[in-house]
């Protein structure tokens, strides 16, 4: 701002720019050589263009910026759906019992939430030598994970881990049967999960007494967005991760 002022600024003071003229045609100031003071004209002349030249510069710089801005936020606009999807149920008779927008998620029903924590419990703990059933499994706990959590780094030590810990490493020897007993809130975000696990081997043996595993997970949503992928959608539609999880044997 202060370049701007000093451009613009003509000096008042200055007796060679004055409009009144004094003895002999000269402004008060100006020498008596005229080629001194044809100079000095042209020198004001020439400061006079430039000052108006940077201002009409600096005015084209801020109608090219504020023309850019606009521009962007038309394509914004433009760029956004001008359709709303509505879901609509009826009941037998054909009467609308129910409507709702179809891109904004409804809060997920505790009894889902419920049921998608002993899924996971069920698919990380489970060992079946049906390796594409084991598979399944394993994807549908992924599915509840997210890379930024601490909850994918602790699954992929213990899918990956010993011979103790890798379902498939196991699954030549043994198998593990998983049986929910209870899930239950602990707080809005962390849920409790207590069940019992069994384990035989291959000819379906009892290798040792069952126990109670209890397990705290804590969970979170999130609703789809444009960069949501179909198979997130398919495979967790509702949303809803692990950020992180521990279990311990019952004593």
């Amino acid at each position: 701002m202060k370049s701007i002022q000093a451009l613009l600024n003509l000096n008042p003071k200055n007796a060679r720019l004055a409009d009144e003229f004094i003895e002999g045609g000269r402004r008060d100031g100006e020498n008596d050589n005229p080629y001194l003071s044809a100079r000095r004209s042209w020198n004001d002349h020439m400061e006079s263009m430039a000052a108006s030249r940077n201002m009409w510069q600096i005015l084209a710089i801020l109608s090219l910026m504020i023309t850019l801005a606009a521009v962007g936020g038309i394509i914004h606009i433009g760029s956004q759906s001008k359709f709303i999807p509505y879901v609509v149920q009826i009941d037998h008779l054909g009467e609308a019992i129910a409507v709702a927008r179809a891109d904004m998620a409804a809060p997920a029903d505790p009894r889902v939430i419920h049921a998608s924590v002993a899924s996971f419990i069920n698919d990380l703990r489970m060992v079946t030598p049906d390796i594409a059933l084991q598979r399944r499994a394993i994807f549908r706990a992924y599915a509840m994970l997210s890379s930024e959590d601490a909850a994918t780094a602790k699954t992929n030590v213990w899918l990956n881990g010993t011979d103790t810990s890798s379902p498939f490493k196991r699954a030549a020897n043994e198998t593990v049967n998983i049986e929910i007993i209870s899930v239950i809130p602990q707080s809005p975000e962390t849920w409790q999960v207590i069940w019992q696990e069994s384990v035989y081997d291959r000819q379906g043996h009892p290798k040792e007494p069952s126990f109670m595993m209890r397990a705290l997970l804590t969970i979170y949503s999130i609703d789809s967005t444009a960069n949501t992928t179909e198979d997130q959608i398919r495979n967790n539609p509702l949303g809803i991760y692990v950020r992180d999880y521990s279990w311990a044997k019952q004593i």
